[in-house]
């Protein structure tokens, strides 16, 4: 089999992998109160299965209901700043939660939710298999830590690894939750956070640095 045709293979297995995935996430009923449509209904995660970084929130917020994308509007606009920062735009990368679904009214997710969702978001990282994870918030921090305990782990400001990465497992890099960064209202510390995800987004393409004005 040529290269091509390995390629187109693996691609369509991904594709397959997913549709799979979803059909489970969407009929998904561990969690009392949890996946009813319309109400705390789920998405699944977003975006290319081939994107060199996935980005990891909390869970789905009630405008991602609607529109089964993650990080929809709200604190989402400082993500889709950052993504444009980086010259992408968001189909371009993968986007998905710690939850699935989404908790009534916002509130936090619960332990047990967090580890029952726990195995589909693993199962799109082996789909997608990033070079860099984004943490964004506590939640996913702790479940990616659990997922990768051998990950080179860092924090924002981004700042790209030195040195030999372990195989196998992304470079991992923790963030606030955006919705935090927002509450603070202050514009300095938003353009510092949207610019620092530009810079991780770019260095996970393997694009060069933007050289300081």
């Amino acid at each position: 089999m040529s290269s091509d045709a390995v390629e187109r293979d693996t691609a369509a297995s991904r594709r397959l992998r997913k549709l799979a995935l979803d059909d489970e996430i969407n009929s998904c009923r561990r969690c009392d109160g949890l996946n009813i449509d319309g109400v705390t209904a789920s998405a699944p995660g977003y975006g290319c299965l081939t994107s060199p970084v996935v980005l990891v929130g909390q869970s789905l917020c009630e405008k991602c209901m609607e529109t089964q994308i993650p990080f929809t509007e709200g604190s989402g606009d400082l993500i889709d700043d950052g993504i444009k920062r980086a010259g992408r735009q968001k189909e371009n990368l993968f986007i998905s939660n710690a939850v699935h679904c989404h908790p009534l009214k916002n509130r936090a997710s619960h332990q047990h939710e967090i580890v029952n969702c726990s195995p589909f978001l693993h199962r799109e990282l082996e789909i997608v298999r990033p070079r860099l994870v984004i943490t964004l918030g506590r939640d996913a921090e702790r479940v990616l830590r659990f997922f990768y305990p051998r990950a080179r782990i860092s924090a924002l400001p981004f700042e790209a690894p030195r040195g030999r990465l372990p195989k196998g497992v992304p470079y991992i890099v923790n963030a606030k939750h955006p919705s935090w960064i927002q509450r603070q209202h202050d514009d300095a510390l938003e353009d510092e956070y949207a610019s620092s995800l530009a810079a991780a987004i770019r260095w996970s393409f393997g694009d060069a640095p933007e050289e300081a004005e």
